[in-house]
């Protein structure tokens, strides 16, 4: 009778933890689905208003000037559609659409002011080839700032409304972290926020300045995931602690979960990436430096050759100004490190007087960079002219010599001085793995307001994902981090 009890009970549990099964699985796929289909739904959303903030000033400028009823609409409408359609890849390319990892506001409203006044450019420039031209300087002014408006208001709106249903439909994911190390710490800091973490489990009672509670011990693992309704288990221990972890996931747990294992590798291991199996044993498999296709040394080519014929007026008009505030070459060539470590002179416009080498010495201590780099905002030794190409960047255009010499590429690492280079530690030393180049991940970032550290980070993440479409998006995201300023000096 006992027996036929038991075979009941295990039934019922059985069945019960099936349906658990089943509703967490469509649960989590809910929480893949959302953010995607809501990411698309914001995207036609900030094109709309786009375009419609454009053909709105269009019929306000109308009812005012009735001259304009002599335009062409067809024109305005495409220039409307143009600018809707640049403004939402810009705003994809400063990450608008990770909904998932929301930037603060002040990031969001710079990235849609940047990402409105670079498509307006685009827009404009494209409409011209297409053979429409003579737009209303206040209609275009209008337009883009009913866009940037309009878009910054639907995005408040929106960023709450995916929140809450978010909340609603897929509730936040439950977490786990087996390890209350400096590792473990770090990961929950990381998901904290995106995700509901738990709490720790490790061995020891020892353990302080835990900002999450210590729920037990490893060996009481299969007890907590079942107690606290855990939907992940995040494995951040050192390879020799794992031993007991290993067991257990093993024998598998009562309660349908997902393990993740946080790599030995660290931030070694790049976004792409392989699992193999050879005699029985699964192996990760990756290249620690991207393979470059030749298609980006003839990217460079033609955008430089067409670039030199386009601003070779504005190249001689700084030569002329260089020369006129103060005596001195109009180059500045400077010894820096390229690929592998190869030595090469990097051209730039001069913006310093010309013994600023000597006077390095006597303001190392006003450095406001971090590790082996020199920064000063209020550089002494910089010109007035050198100040303004220094500001818009203007003083690195000779580099395009350098790219068609094939000594760099228009993206890829800043290359840095021989001196910087005998202070890197090892890992830093895998910033000379790629060809170094005139914009990369740290300009778009922020440039001197990122780092050293962080800097080092950015370029080897380049290095390891390296792709066409990460040129591509890092040739974009430079217009606007040009325009804006932002650490330059």
């Amino acid at each position: 009778m006992n027996a036929v009890r038991l075979s009941v009970d295990d039934a019922r549990w059985s069945a019960n933890v099936g349906d658990s099964v089943r509703w967490r699985m469509s649960e989590s796929r809910r929480r893949r689905m959302l953010p995607g289909l809501m990411a698309l739904s914001i995207v036609v959303v900030d094109a709309l208003i786009v375009a419609s903030a454009f053909l709105l000033a269009y019929l306000a400028r109308f009812s005012i000037d009735e001259n304009l009823a002599t335009l062409s609409f067809d024109r305005y409408v495409r220039l409307a559609i143009l600018e809707a359609v640049f403004a939402t890849i810009l705003l994809a390319t400063h990450g608008l659409y990770e909904l998932e990892q929301p930037q603060s506001w002040p990031v969001r409203v710079r990235g849609i002011a940047s990402s409105s006044a670079t498509a307006l450019v685009l827009a404009i420039t494209v409409s011209y080839f297409l053979g429409d031209q003579a737009f209303s300087r206040l209609w275009l002014a209008s337009g883009w700032v009913g866009s940037m408006v309009g878009v910054g208001i639907w995005r408040v709106w929106a960023h709450r409304f995916y929140e809450n249903l978010r909340d609603a439909l897929a509730p936040s994911t439950r977490v786990l972290i087996v390890g209350a190390n400096r590792l473990g710490r770090e990961v929950a800091s990381e998901l904290n926020g995106s995700f509901h973490v738990v709490g720790y489990v490790d061995n020891g009672t020892d353990l302080e300045h835990l900002e999450l509670p210590l729920l037990g011990a490893i060996s009481q693992l299969d007890e907590l995931v079942q107690a606290y309704a855990v939907d992940e288990l995040i494995v951040a221990l050192p390879g020799n602690r794992r031993e007991q972890v290993s067991r257990i996931l093993a024998r598998g747990f009562r309660r349908h979960v997902q393990v993740k294992l946080v790599p030995e590798l660290g931030t070694l291991l790049p976004s792409r990436f392989e699992v193999h199996e050879l005699g029985g044993r699964h192996y990760i498999g990756f290249v620690p430096v991207a393979a470059v296709s030749w298609v980006k040394r003839v990217m460079d080519l033609i955008i430089v050759g067409l670039g030199f014929l386009a601003i070779s007026p504005i190249l001689a008009a700084i030569a002329v100004a260089i020369r006129l505030e103060s005596p001195g070459p109009i180059l500045y060539r400077q010894q820096r490190v390229g690929k592998d470590g190869r030595l090469f002179s990097m051209f730039k416009f001069r913006s310093m007087v010309v013994d600023a080498e000597r006077r390095l010495e006597a303001l190392k201590a006003h450095n406001e960079a971090t590790g082996p780099l020199f920064k000063m905002r209020r550089d002494p030794r910089v010109t007035r002219v050198g100040g303004v190409l220094r500001r818009w960047s203007m003083d690195e255009l000779p580099q395009l010599l350098n790219v068609l010499r094939g000594e760099m590429s228009l993206v890829g690492p800043r290359p840095p001085l021989p001196k910087e280079v005998a202070e890197y530690e090892d890992w830093q030393l895998g910033r000379l793995r790629a060809v170094p180049g005139l914009t990369g991940l740290w300009q778009v970032s922020g440039r001197s307001e990122v780092p050293f550290h962080d800097m080092v980070r950015l370029d080897l993440h380049y290095i390891r994902n390296w792709s066409l479409a990460l040129d591509f998006e890092i040739l974009l995201r430079t217009i606007p981090a040009v325009i804006t300023n932002r650490g330059a000096y």
